[in-house]
């Protein structure tokens, strides 16, 4: 079992660089969970003791506020981390993170990502590095709210899901289980405004519906409209 996870540890780029000899050690210290969509992984306040580490799925870091609606922090995919900040500062989980979609994960305890970072000093800078993306991306986010109108928005959000996904023959992707309500969420805008910046889209011919499945035609166009 140790061997396999070695190899999923080598398709996260944080542990991308380690020699086989560094990371079997550390394949014996992960352990592996699959999680169904909508699963809570932890909760704002709670103590931060795991470093997850995404091989499949995806996963919302979201918070609430106190009038109960929910702001959309991040999304993170395939060969991301999440839950280090709690684990460097020793202070509560400033989020909740929650599964978008059916996700194989490895988890990693605080003690033992400790004492393997003192022997490996290469994967402190990456966690460094990846920290420091994430504040650019948070500052971005931020000028992005204030200057983007909703159409904008709506179309990076469209478009990084997109992204993540696959092209069929035709080159058309499949966005399944984006909501108006779960859109609305991700860009700070209310439901009514998605739905008819969603109608605008699909009058464009930049993407349709098919049941509760949005159906991305032009990225390109996407693009342009960011």
């Amino acid at each position: 079992m140790s061997g396999v996870i070695e190899g999923m540890l080598r398709r996260i780029p944080l542990f991308s660089g380690l020699a086989d000899t560094e990371l079997a050690p550390l394949a014996l210290r992960c352990r592996r969970r699959l999680f169904p969509s909508r699963e809570a992984l932890f909760h704002e306040g709670d103590a931060g003791q795991t470093l997850y580490l995404i091989l499949s799925g995806h996963v919302n870091i979201q918070r609430e506020t106190p009038d109960g609606s929910i702001v959309h922090v991040a999304r993170r995919g395939p060969g991301d981390h999440f839950g280090e900040l709690s684990l460097f500062d020793d202070l509560p989980r400033s989020a909740d993170a929650l599964t978008d979609t059916a996700c194989d994960l490895l988890m990693l305890d605080r003690r033992e990502l400790l004492f393997f970072l003192e022997t490996h000093p290469q994967v402190s800078w990456a966690i460094i590095r990846t920290l420091s993306s994430r504040l650019r991306e948070a500052s971005d986010r931020m000028v992005s709210s204030e200057t983007r109108d909703v159409l904008a928005r709506l179309a990076a959000c469209l478009l990084e899901s997109a992204e993540a996904g696959t092209p069929d023959t035709r080159g058309h992707i499949r966005l399944d289980g984006l909501s108006d309500g779960r859109l609305a969420q991700r860009i700070g805008a209310t439901r009514e405004t998605v739905n008819r910046r969603l109608s605008r889209l699909k009058q464009m011919g930049v993407l349709r519906r098919d049941g509760t499945t949005l159906i991305v035609q032009n990225t390109e166009r996407l693009r342009t409209l960011c």
